[in-house]
């Protein structure tokens, strides 16, 4: 395992020469199709890989048979054996759908769900499933029943959530590219924390569950983790051409930048803890950059979304019927071999308060219904094309912040301190992805975001190809903190 010590701590990384060397998907993708590298051997360095960090950051859950799922699509796929892994709560054939808890029985999907055949479909080799907060509640896979999930580059602190496993997999370079899922930021909140690109995209751009298009506010999007923006755009176009919904306008093989734009800077929370300076700092200063290369920057605040405190009373509210709803669920699916004992703390919690937040629950879900016009609609009223703020409203925590045994309105308080933009985008429907801004003063990533109206993943692509190219991410083994 190759580490490097910083303030005392271990950064981990897989990079090393073999068949993967310093590709990114994209590269790995043209290196098989070329004939340079076999899928087989690519398949075979990943798994070397994993085996080596894994001990250090913990982020592999279930492993299939020796070679993954192998190269069953079609050679020309976009992604065709490139070697990748699903988050668990994702049914793929082969792996068990555990969702983060030792509540379910670890039983093998007998076949992959829409989701699992979408990813499946741009020709990813799934190699593993990876480690998630149980149900995917929280923003950091700790556990009170088992070893957390860390970051690579210091493990000392939280890889974030809930697509944890999968992000701390290709930051450390064990894969180029890792499927993830975002309900309240899961997807950008780990690619923030570990210096990667992670998009979310707009309501039902890409397959997802039936269960989901039931509920009264669809929260969940699919997509990827990344180290580059062109495997994001990728990814993107590999899956439109998979399953395309007719509803929205096609996002299309996105390759650069594009026109120059009018972005509204947002400097401020919805939640009484604000963002801090650490993350806003570099936000302000890529603004700076961007006006620079063109673009008009204007500030916008959460008075010109219509937003204020409520809106967090009103997700923690639908956020507690959730974790009701997805137990529920999965009980069922487990068909009587759960166990509710098993649970962690913190989700029995969300259980019972939304069982206490019933009563709030119809005006909760009228009013975050609401959102998606406000949201909507301040693009039109303030004339801008994308918002542009920080992911994070604070810096990566260390292990332990975010404990499940924590007393509840504790918990609670430390979440919402941290994660208090990215929900927004979850309740609107809207698109936006974080890409790499900096890092801070413990040479941890920081992430920039930049979101916008529904339809609009290739605008903010070309957005995020600009910012790498205007400031170059680092890659875990080049970068000293």
């Amino acid at each position: 395992m190759t580490t490097e010590i910083t303030d005392a701590s271990t950064r981990v990384h897989a990079f090393r020469d073999d068949a993967l060397g310093t590709l990114d998907a994209t590269g790995v993708a043209e290196a098989i199709a070329a004939g340079g590298i076999g899928a087989d051997e690519a398949a075979a360095a990943a798994t070397e890989r994993i085996r080596t960090v894994d001990p250090a950051i913990r982020a592999v859950r279930w492993w299939l048979p020796e070679g993954g799922a192998g190269t069953r699509t079609p050679a020309d796929a976009p992604f065709h054996g490139v070697p990748s892994a699903i988050k668990e709560n994702t049914a793929f054939a082969g792996l068990p759908t555990t969702m983060g808890s030792a509540a379910l029985p670890d039983t093998p999907a007998q076949r992959s769900g829409p989701v699992g055949e979408q990813f499946a479909a741009t020709g990813m080799n799934v190699l593993v499933s990876t480690v998630m907060p149980e149900f995917g509640m929280t923003a950091s896979a700790e556990f009170a029943d088992r070893a957390p999930a860390r970051n690579p580059w210091n493990t000392d602190y939280t890889v974030g959530g809930s697509s944890s496993g999968s992000a701390a997999l290709v930051a450390s370079g064990a894969l180029p590219i890792a499927h993830g899922n975002d309900g309240g930021g899961s997807i950008r909140i780990p690619a923030a924390l570990n210096g990667l690109v992670g998009l979310k995209s707009t309501r039902g751009r890409l397959a997802e569950l039936p269960a989901l298009k039931v509920l009264p506010v669809n929260v969940v999007c699919e997509g990827v983790l990344t180290r580059t923006v062109r495997d994001t755009a990728r990814y993107i176009a590999a899956a439109e051409r998979h399953r395309r919904n007719p509803a929205l306008p096609p996002v299309g093989h996105v390759r650069g930048p594009g026109r120059r734009r009018r972005i509204g800077l947002v400097t401020e929370s919805v939640t009484e803890f604000g963002i801090a300076d650490e993350c806003l700092a570099p936000v302000r200063s890529l603004a700076d950059e961007l006006a620079g290369q063109g673009h008009e920057i204007v500030e916008l605040t959460m008075a010109d979304l219509r937003i204020d405190g409520g809106f967090v009373d009103d997700f923690l509210h639908y956020w507690g019927l959730l974790a009701g709803l997805e137990v529920a669920a999965s009980a069922v699916e487990a068909k009587g071999r759960s166990s509710f004992r098993a649970l962690d703390p913190v989700t029995r919690s969300l259980l019972w308060s939304g069982v206490r937040g019933a009563p709030s629950i119809p005006g909760a879900i009228a009013r975050l219904r609401a959102v998606t016009g406000k949201y909507e609609r301040m693009f039109v009223e303030r004339g801008v094309d994308a918002m542009l703020s920080p992911t994070m409203t604070s810096t990566t925590p260390r292990i332990g912040h975010l404990d499940p045994a924590l007393p509840f309105d504790e918990f609670m308080a430390r979440t919402i301190a941290m994660v208090g933009i990215t929900p927004l985008n979850n309740v609107s429907g809207g698109p936006a992805i974080s890409v790499p801004c900096g890092f801070d003063g413990a040479g941890l990533p920081l992430g920039a975001q930049f979101a916008g109206p529904a339809g609009t993943e290739a605008a903010l692509l070309e957005l995020a190809y600009e910012v790498e190219a205007l400031r170059p991410f680092a890659r875990i083994d080049a970068q000293r903190a």
